[in-house]
């Protein structure tokens, strides 16, 4: 029988997994202190024109860098990321029991989000255990930020340069036939949300979800997270007051942001 060959596809994908994983024992080698290449190359087992090549890499990312002796050592990329885990971690469980009352009070899933500067991201996401109807949860899925409340609620608190940015890329997908897509009219958005302090989304990101959002300035003091409510759209909001509800929000919303603040 004859020998499946790897697509050229697969063969890319395990020789990427492999220079990541290299590149990681790299860096774990860095972690123990700086070192040349002949150095590393003997503390990973890898050869010495891999470990130059990688360090090239690492060192365009500011993973690595070159100190006065020549050798490699981390750099403030590294530091950076470990920053930013940080800082997620301590978001997270700052707001994980102020997320669990909003969801005890309205019912539904309450998220917490980031925004990366292209995407939004859901960290954690806490689900009513009764509920009949248990919504999606996008946790660690890339979202619009034109489609959700998260990200409107986010851009609409951000320098305005930062959401001319945006605006001016243009072309944004229409999700679904409610989505809003005309920048002009996503900019007049923007300007009522910043009033109001939240921000809803009647099905746009998908079909019969809706959802309630607000800003939370993060501990670094840059409008970066938000918090949100939703659910399935023919239970919410049911008739309650969306005004109400969204001050709701904005007010669980402050809490989290006064004490990362305080942190």
């Amino acid at each position: 029988m004859d020998k499946a060959v790897p697509h050229r596809g697969t063969i890319g994908r395990m020789a990427g997994v492999q220079s990541l994983e290299r590149a990681f024992a790299i860096l774990r080698a860095l972690s123990l202190g700086a070192a040349g290449v002949t150095d590393l190359s003997d503390r990973t087992g890898l050869p010495k024109s891999t470990v130059s090549r990688l360090l090239s890499s690492l060192e365009l990312e500011r993973a690595v860098r070159q100190n006065d002796e020549g050798q490699y050592e981390l750099d403030e990329g590294i530091a950076e990321l470990a920053t930013a885990l940080r800082s997620t971690r301590s978001a997270i469980e700052v707001a994980r029991p102020h997320m669990v009352e909003l969801m005890e009070l309205t019912g539904e899933a309450v998220g917490l989000n980031s925004f990366d500067g292209e995407f939004i991201w859901t960290l954690v996401q806490v689900d009513d255990p009764a509920s009949s109807v248990v919504v999606r949860d996008w946790t660690n899925e890339p979202t619009p930020v034109h489609a959700v409340p998260a990200g409107l609620a986010i851009l609409a608190h951000s320098k305005r340069s930062v959401q001319n940015g945006f605006l001016e890329r243009g072309d944004f997908e229409a999700l679904t036939p409610e989505t809003v897509t005309n920048p002009e009219q996503i900019r007049e958005r923007l300007e009522q949300i910043r009033i109001d302090g939240y921000a809803w989304v009647f099905q746009e990101f998908t079909d019969d979800i809706n959802s309630v959002a607000a800003p939370i300035v993060d501990s670094s003091g840059r409008t970066t997270l938000a918090l949100h409510v939703h659910g399935p759209a023919f239970r919410f909001p049911n008739g309650q007051d969306i005004d109400e509800l969204g001050e709701r929000v904005a007010a669980t919303a402050q809490r989290i942001e006064t004490q990362l603040q305080n942190a």
